[in-house]
């Protein structure tokens, strides 16, 4: 089971294991992991001390196993961090790490990498690096004022601008150790030990981030120069464009609200709270806990609560500003709100899988962006870790990407939440929450720390539309196409539709304490109602769908196959009728050409003999006919001509023939003895030269 778990083996680290020692007694959900790029961020509350690995080195390692151990390296803070720490936030270039806790925030400055493996200080296993502690008076000075949320801000050009929201309704701008700007969100809402201020009634802000940027046209007053000072007036206003940040603010009560400031705005402007739409029985995140902002157009605002609900709302321009009312702290100026929220959808997770019936379970949900897919977010807590896809977000790209007149915005699409990991599921106060969430690129992939110390690590899929293979984009192509052309829905699709589950079934997380017999039995028999209901149940309809289908297209065929014997028979009839026309087209063609020669003719006759024609005419139609006369004349010598032609290269070729067979030749008995009487006289020959040469040999010649 760890195999599929943990494919980075990080059970298996030393860093881990030297983290194992020093979590936390009380456990609650936290993030103590953090990951740029190659590097892995993991804070040892034993040692107070920040480890970082590379984790591509371990992927690394299972490939090549001769290879040596992957080690980490100890980040040593040069102060001493003497608060608990419950978030790790690496800045978006990874040159600092926020180390936050309820009562403070450390910054620690990363060193610079360098050597073969690009580790810190060529692989140094202990550096100490320079921290900051931010306003450690204040915290000091008020014992109840805690540490809500912070963020990197996005528009820092040295990675150095941290926003902190605190809990008296107040975000306050860092540089590095330096304080920049103090905004208030809120009115004053701070407990003492008198008396309970507005936390009683939810008006303290809870989280908050960061939407995309846009332009204002603000009117500022601009000091005019020395000269001009002494003389006159010593200002003059000038509208000039700036770019403000909305900062969305998320309060407990679930209101809403914005603030406008630049990264140097020393004044800024709140607007509150939103008008949300479409309106409910029941107020929108009444137990409200985190909020998110995923940077689409236009901006996508997820609304957390701790009952499991998660909101799902467009944040948009109103049509004209709305009046807010009146806050408690008369030192805090609201404008009227320029934006509203519409609610797209709501989306209900499941809080572990107890089977005891009763109240449901509680918890606050923690929200973390996907950088990969823009369409995905994460929540965790207590309970395990959801995966949430909101998929009106691509319809709202394709609606901005169309350039038809006529397109209409219609979110059909549903949001879908994946349940991965529970780590929750009997009826008992234990729980085993989530301590850490890192998120790996290139390749995808998940690392969570629990409180039990287990690790998991998961590979993740980019995009589940790369899981399609050529073969069945084709056949979804086809599929598009045929429903085009029949103006329904395909049959995959409704497959699809059938197949798609409201309930998944995820990992049980290990190393949970022993549950009994009887919780044991009631977890088995939820594991196997979720498989009736939300698998076989489905299976079985979508049995039925394709017998229903099959019928159908069996239906369709015979009707086809009548349809074409119908159709062979009608072309046999067309192929006669075409061929009948055509000959008769025939017909009629030679008809037509002998009229039109006969019109002609009467129409020379009828010219010729006019008691009106000329000399002129009269001769030059004498003179065409003895043409005529004398061509046809010469048409005839002509053919007598070549008829001759003909006859007489006849005759020269049967001639040539004829001389070629008269040649002489003798009869085959004389033949036979002209060759015998030959061959007598040349034996008689040769004798008688022998004979004379023999003579001569002997007279001695």
């Amino acid at each position: 089971m760890s195999s599929l778990t943990d494919v980075l083996d990080l059970n298996k680290t030393e860093l881990f294991a030297k983290i194992r020692n020093g979590l936390p007694i009380v456990p609650q959900t936290q993030n103590l992991l953090d990951c740029k790029d190659d590097l892995l961020y993991a804070w040892d509350s034993n040692e107070s001390c920040l480890l970082v690995t590379n984790w591509r080195a371990s992927l690394l390692q299972q490939e090549a196993t001769k290879r040596a151990k992957v080690s980490y390296q100890t980040l040593i803070p040069s102060h001493t961090v003497g608060l608990h720490v419950e978030r790790v936030n690496a800045s978006q270039e990874g040159s600092l790490v926020a180390l936050s806790g309820p009562r403070g925030v450390f910054i620690l400055e990363v060193p610079r990498r360098c050597g073969p493996d690009g580790n810190f200080m060529d692989g140094k296993p202990s550096i100490t690096c320079r921290t900051y502690n931010l306003d450690a008076q204040l915290f000091k000075s008020n014992p109840q004022l805690e540490v809500r949320q912070l963020r990197w801000h996005p528009d820092s050009v040295s990675d150095s601008t941290l926003l902190v929201l605190l809990s008296n309704n107040t975000i306050r701008v860092y540089n590095h150790s330096k304080l920049r700007h103090v905004w208030k969100v809120g009115p004053h809402s701070v407990k003492t030990s008198a008396n309970s201020s507005l936390t009683d009634f939810g008006e303290t802000s809870v989280d908050f981030d960061i939407a995309p940027a846009v332009k204002s046209r603000t009117t500022a007053e601009t000091k005019t120069d020395d000269s001009l000072a002494n003389s006159s007036t010593a200002t003059a206003k000038a509208k000039k464009e700036k770019v403000e940040w909305p900062i969305v603010v998320l309060r407990e009560n679930g209101n809403i609200y914005i603030l406008l400031a630049g990264i140097d705005s020393a004044i800024t402007r709140l607007q509150g709270p939103i008008t949300i739409t479409p309106q409910a029985s029941a107020n929108y995140g009444l137990e409200s806990c985190a909020l998110q902002i995923i940077p689409s157009l236009p901006p996508t605002v997820i609304i957390a609560e701790s009952t499991g609900k998660l909101h799902h709302a467009l944040l948009l321009e109103a049509e004209s500003a709305e009046l807010s009312f009146s806050e408690v702290d008369d030192f805090l100026l609201i404008e009227p709100s320029e934006w509203t929220l519409h609610v797209t959808e709501t989306v209900e997770l499941e809080l572990g899988l107890s089977a005891a019936t009763g109240d449901a379970y509680s918890c606050p949900i923690h929200l973390k962006r996907d950088l990969i897919n823009e369409m995905r977010y994460f929540a965790y807590h207590n309970a395990g870790l959801h995966i949430v896809t909101v998929n009106f977000i691509a319809e709202l790209q394709r609606f901005l990407d169309s350039e038809a007149e006529d397109n209409q915005l219609i979110l059909t699409t549903p949001s879908s939440a994946e349940y991965i990991l529970c780590t929750k599921f009997d009826s008992t106060e234990h729980t085993n929450p989530v301590l850490g969430i890192a998120l790996l690129q290139m390749p995808a992939g998940l690392v969570l720390l629990l409180s039990s110390g287990q690790v998991i690590s998961l590979k993740l899929v980019i995009d589940a539309q790369l899981l399609v293979t050529v073969r069945e984009k084709v056949q979804h192509t086809s599929n598009d196409t045929a429903v085009d052309q029949q103006g329904g829905t395909s049959f995959a699709d409704d497959i699809k539709a059938l197949l798609q589950r409201s309930v998944s079934q995820p990992i049980l997380a290990d190393k949970l304490a022993t549950q009994s017999a009887h919780e044991r039995y009631e977890l088995l028999n939820q594991a196997i109602e979720v498989l009736r209901t939300q698998y076989f149940k489905r299976h079985e309809l979508v049995r039925s769908e394709f017998a229903k289908r099959i019928n159908c297209i069996k239906l369709q065929r015979k009707q086809q196959l009548e349809e074409i014997k119908s159709l062979e028979n009608e072309r046999e009839i067309i192929s006669e009728r075409a061929h009948k026309l055509a000959e008769r087209f025939e017909e009629i063609s030679d008809n037509q050409e002998v009229l039109v020669r006969r019109c002609q003719k009467l129409m020379q006759d009828a010219n010729a003999k006019l008691p009106n024609s000329i000399r002129a005419e009269r001769e030059f139609a004498l003179e065409v006919s003895r043409i005529n006369t004398d061509t046809k004349t010469m048409a005839a010598a002509l053919d007598k001509a070549k008829k001759g032609l003909s006859k007489q290269r006849y005759h020269i070729a049967k001639s040539q023939e004829s001389a070629k067979t008269d040649a002489y030749k003798l009869p085959e008995k004389q033949h036979r003895t002209i060759t015998e009487i030959l061959t007598q006289l040349s034996s008689e020959i040769e004798r008688q030269i022998t004979d004379a040469k023999r003579i001569n040999k002997i007279m001695g010649v």
